[in-house]
């Protein structure tokens, strides 16, 4: 770390103690899938959620890789020598509540090489290699092995908490976190379902409402439902939120 970032650091109030591991990338193989919410299943038509997961569509998604884990406080701290969270200082769990949030995450990817994903490379990077509601399975039973959620979040005093990055078990891509603990924002635009939705992989940049963009993966503070490999969300880009991380994702070289 150079001199004048450190310098920045302390200048900030920052702790130069803190630490944590610097982002691991793990590459994600070409493929296709099957985005969205299929016909049968009955949790993505609430009456309390307006948010579409439809039509089910297929997807060919190129070869890129992808953060291991959330964007941790200490990898952004170590970035940008800002600690913005709400949640109490911990180096290797999620960064959340950036002052300009998307713009934040955005930036920060840039920074270290990357970019936001899209949200079909999100999806097809959560569901590696499985068409089930949950990337362990049906049954919501198995998410208490992959993720951090209101079941299973509260801390000692019963508040609803963020985790320490990777303590759950990976998906098959050997990605954490791909369900619960924070959700995560992707590079899409907003859109009332997939209707139209680009079919490449690419992110939905045309249409929609560019004021906001799509969430996925559940965080601790959302019920199983919300933890589902199609499950989406939107929100306003300056939006600061406590429950609301990133991670990157990146072109591989050629």
């Amino acid at each position: 770390m150079s001199f004048l970032l450190l310098a920045l650091l302390f200048e900030s109030g920052c702790d130069a103690s803190l630490s944590g591991d610097d982002i691991e990338w793990v590459a994600i193989p070409a493929g296709g899938f099957l985005m969205g919410c299929p016909p049968e299943d009955t949790e993505c038509v609430r009456e309390d959620w307006t948010i579409g997961e439809r039509p089910y569509h297929w997807v060919d998604v190129p070869a890129f890789e992808m953060a291991r884990t959330e964007t941790t406080q200490y990898q952004y701290w170590k970035v940008t020598g800002e600690m913005p969270s709400y949640h109490p200082r911990c180096g290797d769990c999620p960064v959340e509540y950036m002052k300009n949030h998307y713009h934040d995450a955005a930036a920060f990817c840039e920074a270290v090489g990357g970019r936001l994903p899209s949200e079909a490379e999100w999806e097809y990077a959560a569901r590696a290699g499985t068409t089930t509601r949950y990337y362990c399975g049906d049954d919501s039973a198995c998410l208490a092995d992959i993720g951090w959620y209101r079941n299973n979040s509260a801390i000692a005093d019963g508040t609803l908490h963020p985790h320490p990055a990777g303590q759950k078990e990976p998906n098959a891509f050997g990605l954490y976190d791909m369900a619960g603990n924070l959700q995560e924002w992707t590079a899409d635009c907003s859109h009332p379902d997939f209707s139209g939705a680009p079919v490449d992989g690419s992110a939905w940049m045309t249409g929609g409402d560019c004021g906001m963009h799509v969430f996925k993966g559940g965080s601790y503070n959302d019920f199983a439902w919300g933890l589902r490999s199609s499950w989406r969300y939107w929100d306003f880009v300056d939006m600061r939120g406590i429950a609301d991380g990133f991670r990157c994702a990146r072109d591989i070289a050629q």
